[in-house]
C-alpha cells in the first residue's frame, strides 16, 4: 500500500499552551517537524494518531475524514497511521519475528505468510537471522530497526516518527537514519518525523514545518527554511546542519553540557579559535564531531 495524502488542522488546547498548527503531506512524502522541546510536536502527532483529543480541526487521510472535533472520530487502530517514538515498545515475550508479524496477524494474515513476511522485513532492516531472539538479547539499535520493521510491515497510510534517534548513540543514529531514509524512499510510505536534527531533516524529508509554543512559524523545503531562518531558533538549528561547500568555517565538538537553557557545545577551529553553541536539548552532537560553524 502507498502512503496517503495528509491534510490536518488541528488544535487541542494543553492548558500551559494551545496547539494550532496546519500540516499537509502529498502521498509519499517524508515532512519533518522542528521545534523546541515543549512546542507540541508530541501533541500534534498524539492528535494525528487519534490518541489525543481535539478541541477544533480535522484530520483527513485521502480526502477521507478520520478524526474531526465535531465527529466522527475513527478509533487509532483503524487509521492506518503508525506512531513510532524514542522507545521501540517491543512485546518483550515475544521474539523479533513474532513482533513484526504481529500487526499483519491482528489484520487477517495468515501466520506462516506474517512470519516470511517477517523475515523479510528483519532482512530489509540489517537484521537477518536474528528472528528468534527476544527485545532483551538484541541491542537498543537492534531493537529499534525490529520496531521499524514492525511499523512498515503493516503498510501504514501513514507513519508518524517521534524522534526515534534521540536516545541512540550518534553512530547508531546514523545507521538507522540511512535504513529509514532508503526503506520510506522504497515503500513510498507518507511520514512525519519529529526531530531536534538537522541531520534528520536535510537526510529525510523533502519539507520542513517549524512549530513553536504550539504554532507553525515556518514552513517550506528543509534547505529553504535552513537558508532563510525566520526566527531564532531556526537560526540555531541551520547552524548545526551539515554543510555542503565552503559556506562556514570548520570547528571540531571538544564538551557538551546540559542546562536548564539547553545544550552548550564547546567547538575549536583548526587555527584554535573556540565557540560556545547554544542547542535544543536531544541535538544529536557529541564530542569529536565535525561542524561548521556559519
Amino acid at each position: 500500500m502507498s502512503g496517503a495524502t495528509l491534510e490536518a488542522r488541528v488544535t487541542v488546547d494543553r492548558g500551559r499552551y494551545t496547539l494550532q498548527a496546519e500540516v499537509h503531506a502529498d502521498a509519499g512524502e517524508v515532512v519533518a517537524v522542528m521545534g523546541p522541546s515543549g512546542a507540541g510536536k508530541s501533541t500534534l502527532f498524539g492528535a494525528l494518531a487519534g490518541f489525543v483529543d481535539l478541541d477544533e480541526g480535522f484530520v483527513h487521510l485521502d480526502g477521507r475524514t478520520v478524526d474531526a472535533a465535531s465527529g466522527p472520530h475513527v478509533t487509532p487502530r483503524d487509521r492506518g497511521i503508525v506512531l513510532l517514538g524514542q522507545e521501540p515498545r517491543l512485546f518483550p515475550h515475544l521474539t523479533a519475528r513474532e513482533n513484526i508479524a504481529f500487526g499483519p496477524r491482528a489484520r487477517g494474515t495468515v501466520r506462516a505468510t506474517a512470519r516470511a513476511d517477517a523475515d523479510v522485513w528483519l532482512e530489509r532492516v540489517g537484521l537477518a537471522g536474528m528472528g528468534g531472539r527476544r527485545p532483551a538479547e538484541l541491542s537498543g539499535g537492534q531493537q529499534q530497526r525490529v520496531a521499524l520493521a514492525r511499523a512498515l510491515a503493516t503498510s501504514p497510510r501513514l507513519l508518524l516518527l517521534d524522534e526515534p534517534l534521540t536516545s541512540l548513540d550518534p553512530e547508531t543514529a546514523g545507521g538507522i537514519r540511512e535504513l529509514l531514509s532508503a526503506q520510506l524512499r522504497e515503500t513510498g510510505t507518507t511520514a512525519l518525523v519529529a526531530t531536534h536534527d538537522a541531520a534528520d531533516a536535510a537526510s529525510l524529508a523533502s519539507r520542513l514545518v517549524i512549530l513553536e509554543d504550539g504554532r507553525v512559524t515556518q514552513t517550506g523545503a528543509v534547505q529553504a527554511v535552513m537558508d532563510a531562518p525566520a526566527t531564532p531558533f531556526v537560526t540555531i538549528i541551520a547552524g548545526t546542519r551539515p554543510h555542503r561547500g565552503p559556506a562556514g568555517l570548520q570547528a571540531r565538538i571538544v564538551q557538551v553540557d546540559e542546562d536548564e537553557d539547553g545544550l552548550a557545545a564547546r567547538a575549536r577551529t583548526a587555527d584554535g579559535a573556540e565557540v560556545v553553541l547554544r542547542l535544543p536539548i536531544g541535538t544529536a552532537i557529541a564530542p569529536g564531531a565535525t561542524i561548521t560553524v556559519g
